[in-house]
């Protein structure tokens, strides 16, 4: 069924309008007068080019007759793979989704047309047009749902990678979806997304799942590992699986699966056990030659060594440990907020004073997110140290029987809570505010009212 308005009445109304003759609109346009004849008496389809040069004639935005051509070509019986595809690239290239959504809708049941579109997702992902692949990966996935088929999985990987954001509960909603078609990647695609789903689950301190996901991750990266050192030991070529490079050498997985353990070691409080896990990826002698990228790889993981080794010392209760880590967290800036959490934690712990080392530092540093050679931790993970930080600070002063700043910083955390939402931490502040109640005044009494409302009423949104 046509559209009620098309292209052409549009045209011919405005050159009516104006009281131009075609040869004139032809001159604003660019379109040759015979094609502009032809095309208002439906003689000869439109193309995409005469489209835009009809738009820019007409004084029109690009793409504003974008909706309309859509609706046209949908009807004709010859359209096919070539034009559809260029038609789709263009709505991209203008961010027209409507029109996209639109096209690919009209399509979906032909399943000839998912090899297309998923070619074509690919390309808009790589190029970071992740809204417009986002819709196709989605036609692609909803077409195949029951063939049970590699594109099938990689469509929900991407759908996954593009719809993860800061709201805790959806990212652990996005990663139980996502987890059942983790087995059907290829396996350089298998050894990043094992990764990012420990990452998600560390970040809401599923420590039980982070470990699970750690010894997969480690187990499928060393044997590949061990299948292209074989191959490569014997001066052959290695398989396609081996030729086709994850992200980050194989290497980086291996010693990464080894940290995401020796965290969960650190949640579970064994720090003997941890130390282990520190010497697996700080010293990894079966390496027997690396490349650059491989080298600095190894550098960057002795590096967390050193500083994680001297954390679970402390953490164990050796306090001559400090010094060492104070003068650690001096020496880098990106890591001072998480250093002084732990140190906080640890005073509160074992019980000494490290009021020099908070004056130090400062009261009020920032979370913005620590960087380093291999990207950026997430939001989340960045907040949620925040909050027990705060926490943290709020227990240190307030069991020291200074109440004003101990209840701000109670106030504070729950204040951080509102927008990031973190359960244990939320408990804890609120224990710490009962608790010594009796020290708040009727301002911060209030205040903490307040929040806790506001905290509550976003959690439940959520």
């Amino acid at each position: 069924m046509q559209p009620a308005t098309t292209i052409r009445q549009l045209l011919e109304n405005y050159i009516q309008g104006k009281g131009l003759t075609l040869h004139q609109f032809a001159n604003f346009s660019g379109v040759n007068a015979g094609t502009l004849s032809s095309l208002i008496n439906h003689r000869k389809p439109m193309s995409m080019l005469q489209v835009d040069r009809i738009s820019a004639g007409m004084g029109l935005a690009e793409g504003s007759l974008y909706e309309l051509y859509v609706e046209e070509c949908l009807v004709q019986s010859s359209l096919n793979w070539r034009r559809l595809g260029a038609l789709l690239r263009r709505c991209a290239e203008l961010d027209k989704l409507g029109c996209i959504q639109r096209i690919i809708h009209a399509i979906m049941d032909n399943l000839a047309y998912a090899p297309y579109l998923f070619e074509l997702a690919e390309q808009w992902y790589q190029a970071g047009r992740k809204d417009a692949a986002l819709l196709l990966y989605q036609c692609v996935a909803e077409s195949e749902k029951y063939q049970h088929s590699e594109r099938l999985a990689l469509c929900q990987y991407r759908l996954f990678t593009i719809h993860l954001g800061d709201d805790r509960e959806a990212n652990m909603n996005l990663a139980a979806s996502f987890e059942p078609y983790v087995e059907r990647l290829e396996e350089q695609d298998q050894l990043d997304a094992l990764k990012s789903l420990a990452d998600i689950y560390a970040a809401n301190q599923r420590w039980a799942k982070v470990g699970e996901l750690a010894e997969e991750l480690g187990r499928k990266a060393r044997v590949q590992y061990a299948m292209s050192s074989s191959a490569n030991s014997r001066s052959e070529f290695p398989s396609a699986s081996i030729q086709q490079e994850a992200r980050r050498p194989l290497l980086f997985y291996i010693l990464y699966a080894y940290l995401l353990q020796a965290n969960v070691c650190e949640a579970r409080e064994d720090y003997e056990q941890a130390l282990d896990f520190v010497s697996l990826y700080t010293e990894p002698s079966w390496v027997q030659s690396c490349s650059e990228t491989e080298r600095i790889i190894m550098n960057q993981f002795k590096e967390w060594g050193r500083a994680n080794a001297c954390l679970y010392r402390l953490m164990a209760g050796q306090l001559e440990i400090l010094p060492d880590y104070v003068k650690y967290a001096a020496a880098h800036d990106s890591e001072r907020v998480s250093a002084l959490l732990k140190i906080t934690e640890a005073a509160n712990r074992h019980h000494f004073q490290v009021d020099d080392i908070l004056e130090r530092f400062g009261p009020h540093l920032k979370f913005e997110g620590r960087g380093h050679a291999f990207g950026s931790y997430h939001a989340q993970i960045a907040a949620d140290q925040h909050a027990r930080l705060l926490a943290e600070l709020a227990a240190y002063y307030l069991s020291t029987e200074r109440a004003e700043t101990g209840m701000n910083y109670t106030l504070a955390c729950l204040d951080c809570c509102v927008d990031f939402y973190n359960e244990p931490v939320v408990i804890r502040c609120v224990g710490l505010f009962e608790k010594y109640r009796a020290w708040a005044t009727p301002e911060m009494k209030n205040r903490y009212a307040k929040l806790i409302s506001e905290v509550q009423g976003n959690h439940e949104k959520r």
